[in-house]
């Protein structure tokens, strides 16, 4: 897979998902936004409304007080129960007008309203003034006195203080009621002010911070039927919560948030997929080359060999003929290290790594190994130290996987060596089991590489050492092996200064297979 096309199509998920992430949260976003516009109109009307209330309430209360305005509101719902009873013939709707000795509260909804002090009523020179009685009377002027009385009243109304004329209570009982639909509760702070921005300080209204409620946007102006006069302002502070803002949007909120996390995991998933897959491509390609470099070797040299020995125009001593034929043998040895490797790892892909268990000794295990690879050693002018201080060193396990075992740690320990190799193997017992530890002076494994070494198809970057050839193979063998034997292996390595494998075998293990790990060195 090309690398280009790779970085690309990340490149290209990857804003997919930083746009999804943003739409997401501009969404949000704008329905908050829209939800703190549709709470603030909300608040705006219900301003309205206690504004209107307060002004009705005083209107009808100054008609109720006056004894014209009550006989002509006593003949206007006369007159309407008539047209509405001459609408409905089957039902009758009866009500009784008692004279009102002293003022009364009006029902407003399921609430008594007080009303305000009586206002100045129009004198003989105002407009309801001018008018004989008489013309009242009659049932088309009904309306007409109504009115007459009603601009009289606001005159009157406009010209006292405006602490007269607000209900402390009453405004609190207003708004409490009327906001309480909106998610606003408990006490509200409010005020009133000039239309100059000066506090005016109302009798019973509960002391709050001005400076608040002169910058609030949520206010009203109060009697705006007023003739002229000063114009007052209901001012009231309200903040909608975050909560109240996202109520009802929960269940959006929570499902776009699981999807983004899905997707957000799934395109994680993508991208270590996709250069899981690009690493091992690189590793197989990796293999097959350092593969047929190692094939071609012994090949050509097995076929130098074989013309050299049937062509009979060459001389042929005795001497020559077993050096051609030792080179053919060593060489056909070298091949079938190379077919055992790739078997090995065939084996490892398969899953089926039987072991045959049996009792051993392991020092003698160890003894045979370092006597087999004497010749690869001394080729490098090393030396193989032991140090077997075990005293219980029997135990039950796989002769032929354990001598491969110790054979692959020993080939790697030559292999990894810039100078002369030094190998030192130790044993040691503990309550449970026996610890074996292999130590060389070769190129040393960093800390980051450390945890990669038993990986299947790894191999350790070498810098300038050329001569360290290999799969990838050993180390991913060398840990199945181990855990096979229900043990476990450890590394202590430093750049430069070599590196100790401690592989550790219980004495008792019932060697059930443990799956095999993908790894090697």
């Amino acid at each position: 897979m090309d690398k280009r096309f790779i970085v690309g199509m990340l490149v290209s998920i990857s804003l997919a998902l930083v746009g999804l992430i943003v739409i997401q949260v501009v969404w949000i976003h704008e329905t908050m936004e829209l939800r703190q516009e549709q709470f603030s109109r909300a608040v705006d009307n219900a301003l309205f409304d206690v504004s209107d209330v307060l002004e009705r309430t005083e209107r009808m209360g100054e008609l109720r007080r006056h004894r014209t305005g009550r006989r002509l509101l006593v003949k206007l719902d006369s007159l309407r129960l008539m047209e509405a009873s001459s609408m409905h013939e089957d039902t009758r709707l009866k009500e009784e007008a008692t004279p009102l000795e002293k003022p009364m509260g009006i029902h407003e909804g399921d609430e008594v309203i007080s009303p305000s002090p009586p206002a100045e009523l129009p004198s003989q020179g105002s407009a309801a003034g001018n008018q004989p009685l008489k013309h009242y009377e009659e049932p088309e002027h009904y309306e007409e006195m109504v009115t007459d009385l009603v601009r009289g009243i606001l005159s009157g109304q406009a010209r006292r203080a405006i602490g007269q004329r607000v209900d402390a209570m009453l405004v609190d009982s207003l708004l409490i009621t009327r906001l309480a639909p909106l998610g606003v509760d408990g006490a509200i702070p409010w005020g009133v002010f000039s239309g100059e921005g000066v506090w005016e300080d109302l009798p019973g209204a509960a002391k709050v911070d001005t400076s608040l409620l002169r910058s609030s946007v949520h206010r009203e102006r109060l009697f705006r039927h007023d003739p002229g006069g000063h114009a007052h302002f209901l001012h009231v502070f309200v903040n909608q919560t975050r909560a109240s803002r996202l109520s009802g949007l929960w269940p959006m909120l929570v499902a776009s948030v699981l999807f983004v996390i899905v997707i957000a995991l799934a395109f994680v998933h993508t991208i270590r997929t996709i250069v899981r897959q690009k690493r091992i491509s690189d590793i197989r390609n990796d293999l097959v080359n350092n593969l047929t470099h190692e094939l071609k070797t012994p090949i050509s040299t097995i076929g130098l060999a074989c013309e050299a020995l049937s062509d009979p125009s060459i001389p042929r001593s005795e001497e020559q003929v077993r050096s051609y034929t030792n080179m053919i043998r060593d060489e056909n040895k070298r091949l079938g290290a190379l077919v055992e490797n790739v078997l090995l790892s065939a084996v490892q892909d398969s899953g089926h790594m039987v072991l045959k268990p049996v009792d051993l000794d392991l020092h003698a295990v160890i003894d045979d190994v370092v006597r087999s690879s004497h010749l690869l050693v001394s080729r490098r002018n090393g030396k193989v130290e032991l140090d077997t201080k075990a005293e219980i060193h029997h135990l039950r396990g796989d002769r032929i996987h354990l001598t491969n075992l110790l054979y692959n740690l020993i080939d790697n320990a030559v292999k990894y060596s810039e100078t002369e190799p030094r190998i030192r193997i130790t044993s040691r017992n503990d309550d449970q089991g026996i610890t074996l530890s292999i130590a060389d002076n070769g190129i040393g494994i960093s800390r980051s590489e450390q945890r990669k070494i038993f990986d299947r198809l790894y191999r350790v970057p070498t810098g300038d050492l050329h001569n360290a050839k290999g799969f990838g193979l050993g180390l991913s063998y060398v840990k199945n092996v181990v855990d096979g034997h229900g043990g476990r292996i450890t590394v202590e390595s430093t750049p430069g200064q070599g590196s100790t494998f401690h592989i550790f075998f219980p004495f008792e293990h019932d060697h059930t297979h443990q799956g095999p790990r993908r790894g090697g060195r």
